[in-house]
């Protein structure tokens, strides 16, 4: 029985699934290939089998900047 961690990416303001399904490996490929395009917001369910990773592609408020690249970093 595989008891991997699966993450899916999600687009805050569109609800939009940009990663489905997938390895912290492919997470990782994915936040190198647009970290400058989207920012991490939160994670949900994250002790669940399946967490969601919110990610916003608007520029958040400077006060926000901390808190995001902090959640960034829990994430990866």
């Amino acid at each position: 029985m595989n008891t991997e961690r699966r993450y899916s990416i999600i687009l805050e303001n569109r609800a939009e699934i940009l990663l489905e399904n997938a390895t912290m490996e492919q997470v990782e490929a994915f936040w190198d290939a647009n970290d400058t395009r989207y920012f991490g917001l939160r994670m949900e369910d994250e002790l669940s089998a399946h967490a969601r990773v919110i990610v916003t592609d608007e520029i958040p408020e400077e006060e926000e900047i901390g808190d995001v690249f902090a959640g960034k970093a829990e994430i990866l």
